[in-house]
C-alpha cells in the first residue's frame, strides 16, 4: 500500500486504526472490509491535490507584484500573466482533485531588463 492509499483508507473508513499489507483492522483487531476501488479513487484524488499544491508552491514567487514591475525589479518577469493562468488551472485541481489529472505545463519565465 502506498501512503495515499493508506490515508484514503482512514478517510473513507474512520473505524480503521491499523493496516497490514492489504488488510485493515478496527480498534478491537477485527478485519474491516473495504472497497479497494473506492479507496484507490480517493487515493488518486489525494495525490492529485498534493501534486497541485506542490506545483503552486513552486510558482508562488510569480505572484509577488514587484517581480513583474520593471520600475521595482530588474530583471522583471515579463510573462506573469502566463503564470497567473497556469496557477488558476492548477488551483482548480487542488480544490477539485480528479482521479486522472492532466496538469498544464509550467510556463518558462521570460525576463526583461530596464
Amino acid at each position: 500500500m502506498n501512503q495515499y492509499f493508506i490515508d484514503a483508507l482512514y478517510v473513507l473508513y474512520p473505524q480503521i486504526v491499523t493496516t497490514d499489507d492489504l488488510e485493515a483492522f478496527d480498534v478491537e483487531g477485527n478485519l474491516v472490509e473495504y472497497d479497494p476501488v473506492a479507496v484507490q479513487e480517493q487515493a488518486d484524488k489525494m495525490s492529485c491535490k498534493a501534486t497541485a499544491q506542490q506545483l503552486l508552491s513552486t510558482t508562488d514567487w510569480t505572484t509577488i507584484p514587484d517581480v513583474a514591475d520593471p520600475a521595482k525589479s530588474n530583471p522583471y518577469l515579463m510573462n506573469q500573466s502566463e503564470f497567473i493562468a497556469y496557477r488558476s488551472q492548477v488551483r482548480q485541481l487542488a480544490v477539485n482533485p480528479v482521479v486522472n489529472p492532466t496538469f498544464p505545463p509550467v510556463p518558462t519565465a521570460q525576463w526583461g531588463t530596464v
